[in-house]
């Protein structure tokens, strides 16, 4: 990074860096669309059903992973910046060792209380075989899924953006080509989209560590010390991004819960397609805030404050176009985008439908939160990172789910996104003009 904008910033240098994350994250959202797009034509609408009831352990499992994850990169890209390169190194090669054991932990727990978990998740007794094929299989690739997401985050503080690109096409294109063959072919079912995701986790892991292992880079594994202190500072730095990650489990259980009373296992599956498209669709922002984090985090850290101003007033016209874009897209394409999942004609076609229009109202007010929770997450400040993440990804979309519902229906959870992401934006703002003067800042 240093390299890179060693003489000034400008906005090619900007977007090489950036880019990549940008597209990684939509590639990302792409496949796990594309799991449900197999599960829904090459096994049926129960199956995709079952695939949505059993979501919030994988997003529960991913918002620990990127906790450790964001958090501790964090921390690290400071540490260079700032010239200490042996701190780094012995930070960075302590976090791997915890993502190994904390992956392992958390497939034991989900192995050991698999049934208890199914019936706690809601699913109906036609689901429940579903949900036990794909998570029987899918907890195994847990460890691998932790470290992977690990080697992501750090190969991007190593300078290395395009090779987080890498990374996730091998991974991608494996779990894809898998889904297919799987699924389709070998008729496995469930189970195959399983497999496949473990394939995918696989195979990420192996490329992300051969490059830490070969390739000359700055960050390396070292002899570690061991410092509880940065363990707990990287799970609470990295807590608005495991909000972010885990509320997507979460509020999807709580959605499934709402929508099954109304319109039973189909609207469930409905439920899941407008939850993927709404996922594809901020993961633009999503991608962006991954990209410039590390430069926000760099550059505080050597004290060049007006860099790190000019990365925010490329952000403030990347957010508006953004949220246009995807409005209009939301509005204009919506049809088409639910018949990649459904043909038309169908009750669960037009249930998806509607709730994808109603998006469009929750994009154009999400960039700036999703922005916002990173770009705290950067300076080092994971509580005021967790609150805003957790207001608009969780607490107001649990208060919205329950109360919007209950006043206009099935309108109401159509809303639900949209409410959120209004309600934090007050906070968001409040919380830009508070930390300005310590953080050096402008929004101008």
């Amino acid at each position: 990074m240093e390299a890179i904008f060693a003489e000034k910033v400008t906005l090619g240098k900007f977007v090489h860096f950036v880019w990549p994350s940008v597209l990684m994250m939509v590639i990302i959202g792409l496949y796990y669309n594309m799991d449900s797009v197999f599960v829904v034509n090459l096994v049926g609408e129960e199956a995709l059903a079952g695939l949505s009831i059993s979501y919030p352990v994988q997003g529960i499992m991913w918002g620990v992973a990127v906790m450790l994850a964001a958090g501790s990169s964090a921390i690290v890209a400071i540490k260079m910046g700032e010239g200490d390169q042996q701190a780094a190194n012995e930070k960075y090669t302590l976090i791997c060792i915890v993502s190994i054991i904390s992956g392992i932990l958390f497939s034991a727990i989900c192995m050991v209380f698999m049934d208890e978990l199914v019936e706690f998740l809601g699913a109906t007794d036609t689901l429940k075989h579903y949900c036990h094929d794909f998570l029987g299989i899918l907890v195994w690739g847990f460890p691998a899924a932790f470290l992977g997401q690990l080697f992501e985050y750090f190969i991007r503080v190593d300078g290395r953006p395009v090779f987080t690109l890498i990374l996730y096409l091998s991974g991608g294109f494996v779990h894809l080509v898998l889904d297919y063959i799987l699924m389709g072919p070998l008729q496995m079912g469930i189970k195959g989209a399983a497999y496949a995701n473990v394939a995918g986790f696989v195979v990420i892991m192996i490329v992300g560590g051969l490059y830490f292992i070969f390739a000359d880079t700055r960050l390396k594994f070292v002899k570690f010390k061991n410092d509880w202190r940065y363990i707990g500072h990287c799970f609470l730095n990295g807590s608005s991004e495991m909000v972010s990650e885990a509320s997507s489990g979460i509020t999807t259980f709580f959605f499934n819960l709402v929508v099954i009373k109304f319109l039973g296992d189909v609207g469930v599956a409905a439920m899941s397609i407008i939850l993927n498209v709404h996922y594809l669709l901020i993961s633009v922002n999503l991608g962006y805030i991954m990209g410039v984090a590390p430069l926000i985090s760099y550059y505080y850290g050597a004290k060049e404050y007006d860099k790190v101003n000019i990365f925010i007033r490329y952000s403030k016209w990347f957010l508006i176009i953004t949220s246009v874009v995807s409005v209009i897209g939301c509005l204009l394409f919506g049809q088409y985008i639910v018949m990649i999942f459904e043909r038309p004609g169908s009750e669960l076609f037009d249930i998806a439908l509607t709730g994808v229009r109603y998006l469009s109202i929750a994009l154009l007010l999400c960039g700036v939160n999703i922005f916002a929770s990173g770009f705290f997450t950067a300076y080092g400040n994971g509580p005021v990172s967790a609150l805003i993440s957790m207001s608009r990804a969780l607490i107001m979309n649990i208060i919205g789910v329950l109360v919007l519902s209950s006043l206009f229906g099935m309108t109401g959870v159509y809303l639900t996104l949209a409410f959120a992401e209004l309600t934090t934006l007050a906070l968001t703002f409040y919380m830009f003009r508070r930390y300005r003067d310590r953080y050096h800042y402008s929004l101008r």
